[in-house]
């Protein structure tokens, strides 16, 4: 199993903001982002999730009262592998979920089929109508399995904001050692409920936007890795963009949605990302795709944006990963912008394989 692991001099650390030396794990996949969350509570006008009102998000509290009030809820651990720490305290009557059981790197990071997906949640004892709370202890892995149970057609199926962080923060009750699922055997659906939503590779974007030409494709990966600087993960040797993407200013680094939380990592009050997004030509009336390298950070811009009342949101999976595959052995098909779009001297589409990856 490849550790998503990255080297960077001079990375932008997930908080602070300073220069410094550090590994960042691409896409949170070991479980870990660059920094530690704060160990205070934003406050509510800073954040998105201010009740249990949320289509997509539950706040700590109402999490709480729903796990001792609803013994069918289903509340699942997420995070890349499983993790040592979860028997030491999780959630009350938290099961694990590996994202490993979702996506593999044979499949290029990207969302397994409709019945491998279905099967791994079944194995959880979740089925279309099972209530199911998800949270984890990064920003990201929980988005990712939220995503795809949305995609399958778990009808009520929601993040715990701030995750095992707002849990702590809030001094709510932990349980721990280890719990095993009772799996279900009909999931109750033999096709995706929302196959709309999810793009899987760089062929598939290609034809879509072919058919969708005014869509809005929008980036969610660092400036770094927008402009070209830099690849954002150790496997992917290749830098630059998909030709047509629009900076989203999601992401500081490849590890976090920087721009989209709170120090306590819960998520913000959207106002001020909706407006930059506005300037970008990033709005709900327009038809819009999210993506990053493989998938991870799109999936909290897909919920705020859904969250929002957005209807034509889409996350393009394969990002930047499967389309630098696809555009080393077919360039003209698949080109690659590098650098600022506002720089006309120096911003350049590349129609030509600069390297093999």
């Amino acid at each position: 199993m490849k550790i998503k692991k990255l080297t960077l001099s001079f990375v932008l650390l997930f908080t602070v903001g300073c220069l410094s030396t550090t590994n960042v794990q691409a896409d949170c996949k070991s479980g870990n982002n660059a920094a530690k969350p704060a160990k205070t509570i934003a406050p509510d006008k800073s954040r998105l999730v201010k009740t249990e009102h949320s289509h997509f998000y539950i706040d700590a509290k109402a999490a709480n009262q729903e796990i001792k009030q609803h013994p069918q809820t289903v509340v699942l651990e997420t995070s890349y592998g499983k993790k040592t720490s979860y028997a030491k305290g999780h959630l009350p009557r938290a099961v694990q979920f590996d994202t490993l059981e979702i996506e593999t790197e044979q499949n290029h990071w990207n969302i397994l089929s409709f019945k491998q997906c279905r099967d791994a949640f079944l194995k959880k004892g979740i089925t279309k109508n099972t209530p199911v709370l998800v949270y984890s202890e990064d920003a990201l892995s929980s988005a990712r399995v939220e995503f795809v149970g949305y995609w399958l057609g778990i009808k009520n199926i929601k993040i715990v904001d701030g995750g095992l962080n707002a849990w702590k923060n809030n001094k709510l009750p932990l349980q721990k050692g280890t719990l095993k699922p009772v799996a279900k055997s009909n999931f109750g659906r033999q096709t995706p409920a929302h196959p709309e939503d999810l793009i899987r590779t760089a062929n598939d974007f290609r034809q879509y936007r072919q058919k969708h030409p005014k869509l809005v494709l929008a980036s969610t990966r660092s400036w770094d890795e927008y402009v070209g600087n830099i690849s954002g993960y150790n496997y992917i040797k290749n830098t630059g963009e998909v030709n047509g993407a629009v900076y989203a200013r999601v992401s500081k680094t490849s590890s976090d949605v920087y721009y989209l939380m709170n120090k306590d990592w819960t998520m913000k009050n959207p106002q001020r990302i909706l407006q930059y997004w506005k300037s970008k030509g990033i709005t709900p009336n327009k038809e819009t795709v999210f993506y990053c390298g493989t998938g991870w950070r799109a999936c909290p811009a897909f919920f705020l944006a859904k969250d929002n009342g957005w209807k034509q949101v889409h996350i393009f999976d394969g990002g930047w990963y499967d389309w630098d595959k696809s555009h080393q052995k077919h360039p003209q098909e698949f080109p690659v912008q590098k650098g600022n779009p506002s720089d006309k001297k120096h911003f350049k589409i590349i129609k030509q394989p600069e390297a093999t990856n």
